[in-house]
């Protein structure tokens, strides 16, 4: 019972990274801070 526990506590954990960097990824696109290919009006291209 507790390899069980540890797989649904690693499992929870990982699930809980991807939501936070799936979110982070999605307030980066609607403030506008992904790259459109147009390095003219990108703020991150050099």
């Amino acid at each position: 019972m507790p390899a069980v526990l540890g797989n649904i506590i690693v499992i929870v954990a990982l699930a809980a990274v991807v939501i936070l960097a799936v979110r982070s990824l999605w307030r980066s696109h609607k403030s506008g801070g992904s790259c459109n290919g147009d390095c003219g009006n990108c703020h991150g291209c050099h």
